[in-house]
């Protein structure tokens, strides 16, 4: 058999010559890849279609995972929201209520300073009337004794009965009159 000859166009040559044998190995080879072909596709289809078919049902089940995860990340993203907004509307009733409270513990204060300062005035009323009165008193004591020392000078002088009773009343009747006015 002849081998495939490459030549160089000359007079009576051909640049490629093919041969009987040369189509026929090329015949032989063209059949075992055709064979080879159905064999490894006989052979390998169904692993390579499994792995395929593997590969695309994790990747449906990674993409599934991730819409789920999304959908369940919105979810909680709103669940917390709901809670945010529940704890501001407590924040403002506590706030409000604390409010309410310092209010009334305001008015608490205020109406037991009021209590105090009215406590403390009618103390000091009474104080002072205390004192006025003991004033008085004291007052009444002085008149008395001085009463007694000019009806002693009265006396000591030689007046009559009628004259010193009448200077006496006088001079009690105008200093009473002043000490129980005043």
């Amino acid at each position: 058999m002849e081998s495939f000859n490459f030549a160089v166009l000359t007079n009576d040559s051909w640049f490629l010559r093919i041969d009987p044998s040369l189509l026929g190995q090329m015949a032989i080879q063209w059949v075992n890849v055709i064979f080879l072909v159905f064999i490894l596709s006989w052979l390998l289809y169904k692993p390579v279609r499994k792995f395929l078919n593997d590969r695309r049902e994790r990747i449906e089940g990674e993409l599934a995972k991730a819409a789920a995860d999304m959908k369940e990340a919105e979810e909680q993203r709103a669940h917390y929201q709901n809670k945010l907004s529940a704890i501001a509307g407590e924040k403002e009733e506590i706030l409000a209520a604390a409010r309410k409270l310092a209010g009334e513990k305001e008015a608490e204060i205020i109406q037991a300073a009021n209590g105090e300062a009215s406590s403390i005035m009618e103390r000091a009323r009474l104080e002072i009337q205390r004192e006025q009165e003991k004033a008085k008193d004291e007052m009444r004591t002085q008149i008395i004794q001085i009463s007694a020392l000019m009806a002693e000078q009265l006396l000591g002088e030689g007046m009559d009965e009628a004259n010193k009773d009448k200077i006496l009343d006088r001079a009690i009747s105008e200093l009473g009159d002043a000490v129980w006015k005043g």
